[in-house]
């Protein structure tokens, strides 16, 4: 059973697969994980492949969830994307990197504050947000 930071991670990503979901986008892989790194969902919505990272917080006491997305975080994110898309044959397909940002409010249990930052970073790392 999974506790403190790896449950609200757990349930942030349930959230935001959910709200994707909801939206149109349709799911190809959750926790996609290769030597790396991880990626926590990997989307289509039309004709582009959508490599999302998930952050969750129970409160902005620490910032906004998507604050976490160092740079550091964004150049994994996109080494392992590159190797799906080689894996995948998809090298040609268009793509961007968004980030949804789960804040619950009130603890998991409340409703969360849901926040998709579509292209929040480049292939090169660059933070738009």
């Amino acid at each position: 059973m999974k506790t403190g930071r790896s449950a609200l991670g757990a349930e942030g990503e349930r959230t935001a697969k959910a709200y994707l979901q909801a939206k149109g986008f349709r799911i190809l892989h959750e926790n996609y994980s290769t030597p790396l790194g991880e990626i926590d969902l990997i989307a289509q919505d039309g004709g582009e492949v959508v490599f999302v990272e998930v952050k969750a917080r129970t409160s902005g006491e620490f910032g906004p969830p998507q604050a976490s997305v160092t740079r550091r975080k964004q150049h994994q994110i996109v080494r392992v994307a590159k190797l799906y898309l080689q894996r995948q044959r998809l090298s040609e397909t268009a793509c961007r990197f968004d980030v949804v940002a789960v804040t619950f409010a009130g603890g998991q249990s409340g409703q969360p504050e849901i926040l998709l930052i579509r292209d929040a970073f480049g292939s090169e790392g660059t933070t738009l947000f």
